[in-house]
């Protein structure tokens, strides 16, 4: 049996402790971004990819690069010089006349927001009726929020298709009547996955259905076209059905439209076929559900 150190012995080596192993590297916190930064768009990226470079939300990359874009995600195109805020929110180019609590009111955010924002090298005593902001100076806004695009139009019914008339020529212009929706639906597409965007409240309250060129476009649910031919908002060619029962269904981005305005579709009925018109980057069907109770809705939570 081995010898048992003696008690000198022993304190001596626990008087030595653990060693502290050198360490040259220094952790230094990751300061603070207050200055807006450009961002050069490459072939492949997307909103999501580039929200997540920078730690930033989708809707943020989107709503400080709203004008732009055309208030339209799928603008987004390689060579196009985003603005990259330091952090979540909106941006806005101040314009002669305007008060600093009117535009924190239209971002849905108090003045202070803005105020207390470093970046925005602001007062803290500013007035807010005349807070003497040269016109142009891009602001950024905490938290700020965009209104979504809502089809670029008033709500398009069979009672009235012709308010449709500023989106462009596949705008109707009678009363019409016909089938009423049962107020269930079915996939639009024998696909069921997702190319593009998911539905995202407030930049992109549609689903983007994967599939191939021609492949068929189906009426989700009964109802009366009051919008069929090309879209000028970058929604390429169009169909809406009103359901005439609240609900009223949106696809875009069609390569061809097989019924016009005033026709009947019923549920299932080919009515175009999938295609990449107006702002896309590949075949898909961009679809979008509206109803008077909910508003503008996920469709995975109607569809089977």
């Amino acid at each position: 049996m081995a010898d048992l150190p003696s008690y000198e012995e022993a304190s001596s080596e626990v008087s030595l402790g653990i060693p502290r192993l050198a360490n040259g590297h220094t952790e230094i916190p990751t300061r603070p971004r207050f200055e807006i930064i450009q961002y050069q768009v490459e072939q492949g990226d997307t909103l999501f990819g580039i929200a997540d470079k920078y730690g930033l939300k989708p809707e943020t990359v989107f709503w400080g690069n709203f004008d732009l874009l055309d208030g339209d995600p799928h603008s987004l195109r390689p060579g196009q010089e985003l603005n990259i805020l330091p952090v979540d929110g909106a941006s806005y180019d101040w314009k002669d006349g305007d008060r600093l609590d009117s535009v924190a009111a239209a971002f849905k955010v108090s003045p202070e927001n803005i105020i207390d924002w470093l970046g925005n090298g602001l007062d803290p005593a500013v007035d807010l009726a005349d807070p003497s902001i040269d016109e142009g100076m891009t602001l950024v806004i905490p938290d700020g929020k965009r209104d979504i695009v809502d089809w670029r139009s008033p709500r398009i019914t069979r009672a009235n298709p012709a308010v449709a008339s500023i989106l462009g020529p596949g705008a109707c212009g009678s009363i019409y009547t016909g089938p009423i929706g049962a107020g269930s639906f079915v996939w639009p597409t024998p696909s069921t996955w997702i190319s593009g965007y998911d539905y995202i409240p407030g930049l992109h309250e549609a689903i983007d259905i994967g599939g191939s060129e021609g492949n068929g476009i189906y009426a989700a649910d009964s109802g009366v076209v009051v919008y069929s031919g090309w879209h000028n908002g970058g929604y390429g060619y169009v169909i809406v059905l009103d359901h005439g029962n609240g609900w009223q269904t949106l696809y875009a981005h069609l390569s061809s439209t097989k019924v016009g305005c005033g026709d009947p579709a019923y549920q299932g009925q080919l009515i175009g076929g999938m295609g990449c018109t107006g702002n896309c980057t590949g075949p898909h069907l961009h679809f979008e559900m509206r109803s008077d109770i909910y508003g503008r809705v996920n469709p995975f939570n109607f569809l089977p």
